[in-house]
C-alpha cells in the first residue's frame, strides 16, 4: 500500500494519540509501556527557589511602580480613540511584570528560569520612576 492510501485509513491513529513527550523517558528508565503525560506547555510549575520568590517580589514592586507613575502623571488625550489606546497601554504596563513572571514560571525550563526572570525585571521595570528617583 502506498503512503497516499495510508492517509485515507484510520488504522494506527490510536497509537499516535497515545504518544507524548514523556514516553521516551519512561522507556529509558526501564518502566516500559506507554504512560500519558501532560504536554510541555501545560506542565505544573516546579520548585522556584529563592531567586523565583525574589523575582516575584520584584515583579510586584514593578507593578506598584507603574501604578505610582499612572497616578502621578495623568494624561489628557484629544480624542476618545487616543484615550482608549493610552489607557490600554497603561493597563498592559501594570500587568506585564506579573504576567512575565507567571509565564516564565509556567513555560521556561528550570535551568533557564533565572535568566528569563532577570530579563523580565529589566524589560518590565517602571523606567520613568527609576530614572526619576536616580536623577
Amino acid at each position: 500500500m502506498s503512503r497516499d492510501e495510508d492517509a485515507l485509513r484510520w488504522e494506527g491513529d490510536d497509537d499516535l494519540d497515545r504518544l507524548s513527550v514523556g514516553d521516551d523517558d519512561g522507556e529509558a528508565d526501564g518502566a516500559g509501556g506507554a504512560t500519558a503525560s501532560a504536554p510541555v506547555i501545560a506542565r505544573e510549575a516546579g520548585p522556584r527557589g529563592p531567586l523565583g520568590w525574589l523575582a516575584l517580589v520584584l515583579a510586584l514592586a514593578a507593578t506598584a511602580g507603574w501604578i505610582v507613575i499612572l497616578v502621578a502623571n495623568p494624561v489628557q488625550q484629544p480624542s476618545l480613540i487616543g484615550l482608549a489606546m493610552y489607557q490600554l497601554g497603561e493597563l498592559l504596563a501594570v500587568l506585564t511584570p506579573l504576567l512575565w513572571w507567571w509565564l516564565v514560571d509556567r513555560l521556561a525550563p528550570l535551568r533557564r528560569r533565572s535568566a528569563w526572570w532577570l530579563a523580565g525585571i529589566v524589560v518590565t521595570a517602571p523606567w520613568p520612576l527609576v530614572v526619576g528617583v536616580i536623577a
